[in-house]
């Protein structure tokens, strides 16, 4: 019956595809209609999902915001790819590129035959339509928003003042870019830009294209192709035969929440949870491979203020210093993490010897201070502090539940009001709630930490009020060249950060790869932030069947 489904199911696809294609449409349809779910399960890979018991269902959501998260390198690509050096890059879907003398214009030629998985032909209007997706979309990356909106008219488009972005043209072969300034990210962020199929979202709202159905089975141009998704538990993923680039010789990869990742064999899987890690050290047949992340666990300010409740209290720098003064972070960060996690004063960690401002006020641990600072600001004791989160997970329970008996040990009643992971956009579109969030950032770099200061950051505006004490020094560093212009510009933001407290930084947990090393071969690659897209070499992976 299973197999009946299943064939029912590509006979249906592939029909549909069929509808208004060209003959030579028809013929790369055809093509990929040969590519079907492998029954072996010797011959496929199998990817855990929620080894560390935050997922309960499979991670296709949005690449909007995580533009990778390991599935979305499978189904989807970028006009460019980078390396595991994020700044990094090569053509991808384009052929070749070229730059103009003054660094303000690119030229991007599209590879020819280019075809999405359902067939449909894949243009230089889609490629248009996804940049201006990702401008006009609030839940996109901040890395990739703030360097999109160095395209000429992006932020005027962003605020609906005009239709289109006049910066980009686009003829049937190639996208002309202008920007307003040399952005050195530029390149990086494009990079990092999921090219989607504009056919698939004739109905939706581009703004609120997350929450499209067409998640549930998404259509990309990658190297795989999802062809069946049960009740979002459990997915299958085939070759994609159509793909530009180098065919992957894996056949199959199957996406599986596991209820047991100790005795359910899985082949690879990602995790922060330091218990997981440990366990799987200790086993022979898996490997484990830290990853080099900037995954940020911090705290944001609501300085817009519960109505009624406790309206402007974070107006007064005074009770953000002392929230912060009254954190014991490295007992806090131990008791949930252990001695993995790296504990930190700003966005940028001690051990990061060149931009780390070398004369920096350390955040210590003063419950003396932290009260004295509330009396001076007349905080009213006798009103409770609402925390939320919106990560279901153990780890992220129980770091909450560490800051909030801190705070309650200054005198200050806290409320802990979780939310769910799916609920997240709660905390910049509807501020009247809560007081405090516990949030994480998996960044590209220490400019994404500091992005979320911005006044032109859509998304965390409301919470600090469009507040622009950062405004020059973020502008800044996406004009920067050379390291040392930074290492400036990273000081002043430093010291900005201390003295305003609008975020309190926690810490930077590492992400680890683990991967049955008796069944899958992989090769000798550098892994990177694995929640952002970049070469992952897929066409070098291999499987041992025998095993």
């Amino acid at each position: 019956m299973k197999k009946k489904i299943k064939t029912l199911f590509f006979l249906l696809f592939f029909s549909l595809c069929f509808l208004g294609c060209s003959e030579k449409e028809k013929e790369i349809i055809q093509e990929n209609k040969g590519t079907e779910i492998v029954e072996d399960i010797s011959r496929e890979m199998v990817v855990a999902v929620n080894v560390d018991k935050i997922f309960s269902e499979l991670p296709f959501t949005s690449v909007l915001m995580n533009r990778s998260q390991f599935w979305g390198s499978l189904v989807f690509q970028g006009l460019l790819i980078p390396s595991d050096n994020i700044h990094n890059v090569q053509p991808d879907l384009c052929e070749e590129y070229s730059v103009s003398p003054d660094g303000k214009t690119y030229v991007f030629i599209l590879k020819e035959d280019l075809y999405w998985h359902d067939g449909e032909r894949l243009t230089t209007e889609d490629v248009v339509w996804s940049i201006e997706t990702c401008v006009k979309n609030q839940e996109v990356n901040g890395f990739i928003k703030k360097g999109l909106q160095s395209i000429v008219g992006a932020q005027k488009y962003e605020e609906g003042i005009i239709e289109r972005i006049i910066g980009m043209e686009a003829t049937e072969s190639d996208i002309t870019i202008k920007l307003e300034y040399v952005d050195s990210n530029f390149l990086a962020a494009l990079a990092q830009v999921p090219i989607l199929p504009k056919h698939c979202f004739k109905e939706s709202n581009r703004e609120a294209i997350g929450q499209s159905d067409f998640w549930k089975m998404p259509i990309g141009s990658g190297p795989y192709q999802v062809v069946e998704n049960i009740d979002n538990k459990e997915a299958v993923l085939v070759i994609n035969e159509l793909y530009s680039g180098k065919k992957p010789k894996i056949q199959q990869i199957r996406y599986k929440v596991l209820q047991d990742p100790e005795n359910d064999p899985f082949d690879f899987t990602i995790t922060s949870d330091p218990e997981v890690v440990s366990k799987f050290e200790e086993r022979q047949d898996y490997e484990v491979c830290r990853t080099n992340n900037l995954y940020y666990r911090y705290l944001t300010m609501n300085v817009d203020g519960r109505n009624e409740h406790n309206p402007g209290i974070f107006n007064d720098k005074k009770v953000r210093q002392a929230l912060s003064l009254g954190l014991d972070r490295k007992k806090i960060v131990e008791n949930v993490y252990g001695s993995v996690a790296l504990v930190i004063d700003s966005g940028i960690p001690a051990n990061d010897s060149w931009y780390m401002q070398k004369e920096a006020e350390t955040v210590e641990y003063n419950p003396q201070k932290a009260k004295e600072l509330l009396r001076e600001a007349g905080f009213d004791f006798e009103r409770s502090l609402v925390l939320t989160r919106y990560h279901e997970d153990e780890l992220s329970v129980k770091l909450l539940e560490e800051v909030a008996e801190c705070w309650r040990n200054l005198g200050i009643k806290v409320d802990i009001q979780p939310i769910k992971n799916s609920e997240a956009e709660k905390l910049w579109t509807d501020t009247d709630w809560y007081d405090v969030a516990l949030k994480n950032l998996a960044a590209v770099d220490y400019s994404e930490w500091y992005y979320e200061y911005f006044s032109g950051n859509q998304m965390w505006s409301t919470i600090l009020q469009n507040r622009t004490e950062f405004d020059v020094l973020v502008s800044a560093l996406s004009n920067t060249k050379w390291a040392y212009e930074r290492e400036m510009i990273y000081e002043g933001i430093q010291m900005l950060e201390v003295e305003y407290t609008y975020k309190i930084p926690l810490a930077i947990i590492p992400q680890y790869v683990i991967y049955n090393k008796n069944r899958l071969y992989i090769p000798e690659i550098e892994f990177a932030n694995l929640w952002y897209y970049y070469d992952l070499e897929l066409s070098q992976w291999e499987l041992n069947t025998q095993k």
